[in-house]
């Protein structure tokens, strides 16, 4: 009986198909299990390509190869999804702490754990991680800053389309006041750019204050941005505004105290705070200590 060479091939992939299958379900490779699929479905070439692979993995371990085999399509995505599998394995320590770690890839594995939970939360780390001196841990570090500056790029331009297309949705306005005020706060923008955007947002909040003139959040947003772009005439008239609506909240007269003493108004100060002792104010402790300094002195 002669045995067709067809027959030989198919026999020799699935036993190395079988092989690899109870590797990778066995948790003894380096593969996840969606690897699987290829692996079956490509005759001869799926276990082999699969070998190669695993090859790769075992030489990245020894230190051959600094790079793992997910890095590579880290600008992606995709990896904000796949780094999911190293955060369920748990046993995650501080981003501060990773950055610490001298073993490379103990260290880059910890990174893209804690950055998983929230890149945001850790963006003076990541700052600080940048410029390591681990090309891997920097890499990381800069990716996820870039991540996070286009993520609000992309909600900021299209809140903006949106709000041009339906003035009248309070709803949307907020959603765009906000995201423009957390990308404001948030550490990413270097200096011509912050003033750019505090500008933008600016423009964003007179639009709400002229649909709703003593909307106290957006006056109270509208002074401390403006005290940040140092247009204190502006600070002074709209701090103005927030004491003649909203006389006996404490935010208005320590938003007005902030104008002086950021516009270094002694005049002005002194009138506030006689002003303010002469109203019956709802203080809490906290409003009473941000006070204390100029009312005590």
């Amino acid at each position: 009986m002669i045995i067709q060479p067809e027959f030989i091939v198919i026999s020799i992939h699935v036993v190395f198909s079988v092989f690899y299958i109870i590797f990778i379900l066995s948790g003894r490779s380096g593969l996840r299990k969606e690897y699987i699929i290829p692996i079956i479905l490509v005759p001869l070439f799926g276990p082999l390509t699969a070998l190669a692979v695993e090859l790769l993995i075992m030489s990245a371990e020894a230190g051959n190869t600094p790079l793992d085999i997910e890095t590579d399509a880290f600008a992606d995505d995709i990896l904000w999804k796949t780094v999911k599998r190293f955060h369920e394995q748990g046993d995650i320590v501080p981003l501060e702490e990773a950055i610490m770690i001298n073993d490379a890839k103990t260290r880059r594995k910890y990174m893209l754990e804690t950055l998983y939970d929230d890149p945001l939360k850790y963006l003076d780390i990541l700052l600080m991680a940048k410029n390591n001196d681990d090309v891997e841990t920097s890499h990381y570090a800069t990716t996820s800053i870039s991540y996070l500056q286009r993520s609000f790029q992309l909600s900021i331009q299209k809140l903006a389309v949106e709000v041009e297309k339906n003035p009248d949705d309070l709803e949307l306005l907020d959603d765009y006041i906000g995201t423009l005020a957390n990308y404001i706060e948030s550490g990413l923008l270097e200096e011509h750019l912050l003033r750019n955007m505090r500008l933008v947002y600016s423009n964003v909040l007179d639009r709400k204050l002229a649909k709703i003139k003593n909307d106290q959040a957006a006056l109270i947003e509208k002074v401390r941005n403006s005290i940040a772009l140092k247009e204190y005439v502006s600070a002074f008239e709209v701090s103005d505004l927030l004491r003649k609506h909203y006389p006996e909240d404490e935010e208005s007269w320590i938003e007005s105290i902030r104008v002086c003493v950021e516009g270094h108004d002694r005049n002005k100060l002194l009138e506030t705070v006689t002003a303010m002792q002469n109203r019956k104010i709802s203080w809490t402790k906290l409003g009473r200590e941000q006070i204390a300094p100029w009312v005590t002195s």
